[in-house]
């Protein structure tokens, strides 16, 4: 059995994890795990799941609680006794997480203190890797976050401070890209930062040590009106006497994969050096010791229309704090409803609450070539200043590595056209400082802790509206061909608004068309769409194809989903029942609707009453074409679709 708090909280027996789902659940086996092998009264539970102001009722809520916690643990519910004013969990230590990591802390920090640094360096890195996370992660209690929480994590850092003390006396490898990560995710700690220049030191990165104290001294100047400490003091005066170990000789050392080939050691220089006769040039650091906020904005469009209420909700989901866990929010709707261009709107609104920068990525969901966690990380470390040559080369390291660095700072990561959750959880901030908007053509249920946003058409208003400001007014001009046509015709934007089903993509589409032919009327490419057996012809112009939109949304679909997709719409109606749906697809009627749900979550179909599911018009269109090229077959969505269409 194990127990854990050390990250998200953890319950496990032989038959695998309990999940505790109740927030005050949660709260109440954090107190209760906190103070293991003890009782811990009924009044100090109530200050800890009331946050200091419980209710009359608290004592009956409690033991509610009480019941309902020992009931969803399983075999580990007989651990939770009741005791004469209060309740105790009995676990044994090694069951326990925080015992775990407090005894082979205990242990490392002994044998650092021993100079026993090989053995100081395997135990505390047991240690730290007992961590699954922020203490306390998914417990909701401001009181055991600010009394236990802020605590833990202090010993968690001074682990981490013992290893690089450790690794640096071992000499073995470069710790340079590590302490940037951790000076960065911890700019209070001023042992980080010693250990930083000390690493410099070491690698003959005389400049770079003592550009690394001068920016650690001006920020406590600024922002605190303090002096550092005196080891960074000390430390400073001796880098400049060069009174440390001598910079590393010549030749790889072990396990120093990617050091960078070695410099000669710079003279040392003295304490007060004379005035040069002419001004010199400070030697430039290997790369930038503070490595400007990434800005990684999307390029606002000036004729962004609409969306007034959704970009005022979204830009509140993300600058307004929910408990301790992190910020996430999934805004999903169909190809061509404009989720990229309103996650850019939202983002830009939203910078101020972001100062240490905004990190954006194209996750490249609907195509075939989806971006990797992999490479996504590459791109985001780089731009928080890890040098290209010392990303680890492992996927699991750079999470690691990226978790550490954007750690308490406030930082907007924007992940657009996401695939999956998998594709996602690696690239999230880890604490409710940072926040995360993903965009996809999926609802992403499984990125739990998430809140959904779904994005629906644009309102016939805000249609007219877009077509109005984006075609010139040349453009709305009668056309000779054409006597009699007036010179602004406003039912024949509805109507061409209408026709573009009120997706944003077919709308710009019909835009650029007008503005790229300034012979037409708005009643000639009317008169073009209303077509239907041509009107996703229509709808395309250079790289912009609504077909090609909506094809990538199938390649994310398996092949049940996508054939269903196609197959429910040759009979005609836009409309469709479970029980028609089951008699089409040849199959029960629970699996139909399987397969209908599926697709309301894919935003392909629509659902407003239980039982009965609609095709948006062009999405209507599409499913017959798809239905038809397939010949009632499966096959691989979209694909015959993109190659005979041109995508």
């Amino acid at each position: 059995m194990e127990f854990g708090i050390l990250g998200p909280l953890l319950v496990s027996d032989e038959h695998g994890e309990r999940p505790v789902a109740a927030p005050k659940q949660r709260v109440l086996l954090a107190a209760l795990l906190l103070r293991r092998g003890q009782v811990t009264s009924t009044e100090r539970l109530a200050d800890c799941v009331w946050d200091g102001e419980p209710p009359r009722s608290a004592r009956s809520a409690l033991q509610n609680s009480v019941m309902r916690l020992r009931a969803g643990l399983g075999a580990a519910g007989a651990r939770l006794q009741t005791h004469a004013g209060g309740y105790l969990l009995d676990a044994a230590p090694e069951e326990f997480d925080l015992h775990r990591f407090t005894e082979l802390h205990r242990r490392g920090a002994a044998a650092l203190d021993h100079r026993d640094d090989e053995q100081a360096v395997e135990l505390l890195d047991a240690a730290l890797a007992v961590w699954r996370g922020d203490a306390l992660l998914d417990v909701p209690s401001d009181r055991l976050q600010r009394e236990q929480a802020e605590r833990l994590a202090d010993h968690r850092l001074q682990a981490m401070e013992g290893r690089v003390t450790a690794e640096l006396r071992l000499r073995r490898r470069s710790m340079v890209a590590e302490l940037y990560a951790l000076t960065a995710a911890h700019p209070g700690r001023e042992r980080f930062w010693a250990q930083l220049m000390t690493a410099l030191y070491q690698e003959g990165r005389q400049a770079e040590a003592l550009a690394v104290y001068q920016r650690v001294r001006r920020a406590l100047d600024e922002e605190l009106g303090v002096l550092p400490g005196a080891e960074l003091r000390g430390l400073h005066q001796r880098i400049l006497r060069a009174d440390l170990e001598p910079p590393l000789a010549d030749g790889p050392r072990p396990g120093d994969r990617h050091r960078p080939a070695p410099r000669p050691a710079a003279p040392a220089h003295p304490v007060t050096p004379p005035a040069p006769s002419h001004p010199a040039t400070p030697p430039a650091p290997a790369h930038p010791v503070t490595p400007p906020p990434p800005a990684q904005l999307a390029t606002p469009l000036a004729d962004f229309t609409g969306r007034v209420t959704e970009l005022a909700e979204l830009t509140r989901l993300l600058t307004v704090r929910r408990g301790t866990g992190i910020r996430a929010t999934v805004l999903s709707g169909p190809a061509g409803s404009g989720k990229r261009t309103l996650a850019g709107q939202a983002a830009r609104a939203a910078q101020r609450a972001f100062p240490d920068g905004v990190l954006r990525a194209d996750l490249r969901g609907s195509r075939t070539d989806p971006a990797t966690p992999h490479e996504v990380l590459a791109a985001f470390l780089t731009a928080l200043g890890v040098p290209a040559d010392r990303l680890p080369a492992a996927g699991a390291d750079r999470a690691a590595l990226f978790r550490g660095m954007v750690a308490g700072r406030r930082l907007l990561v924007v992940l657009e056209d996401a695939h999956n959750a998998a594709q996602v959880r690696p690239l999230l901030p880890t604490d409710a400082a940072g926040a995360a908007l993903v965009t996809a053509r999926c609802r992403l249920p499984e990125l739990v802790g998430a809140v959904p946003m779904a994005l629906g058409p644009l309102p016939l208003p805000d249609a007219v509206t877009f077509l109005r400001r984006a075609v010139d007014a040349r453009q709305l001009v009668g056309d000779p061909a054409w006597p009699g046509e007036p010179t602004d015709d406003p039912a024949a934007l509805a109507e061409l608004a209408a026709l573009c089903d009120g997706l944003p993509l077919a709308l710009r589409i019909c835009a650029l068309r007008l503005a790229t032919r300034p012979g037409w009327t708005v009643r000639r490419l009317v008169d073009r769409l209303v077509d239907p057996e041509r009107r996703l012809d229509e709808l395309r112009i250079g790289e912009l194809d609504l077909r090609a939109a909506f094809a990538g949304t199938l390649r994310g679909l398996d092949q049940a989903t996508a054939t269903a997709f196609g197959r429910l719409a040759l009979p005609g109606p836009a409309t469709v029942g479970t029980r028609t749906a089951a008699e089409a697809l040849g199959s029960s009627a629970s699996h139909a609707e399987h397969l209908l749900e599926r697709l309301v979550d894919a935003h392909l179909l629509t659902s407003r009453t239980p039982g009965r599911y609609r095709y948006p018009a062009l999405l209507h269109l599409f499913a017959r074409e798809y239905a038809r090229q397939q010949g009632g077959a499966g096959g691989r969505p979209g694909r015959q679709l993109c190659t005979t269409r041109r995508c």
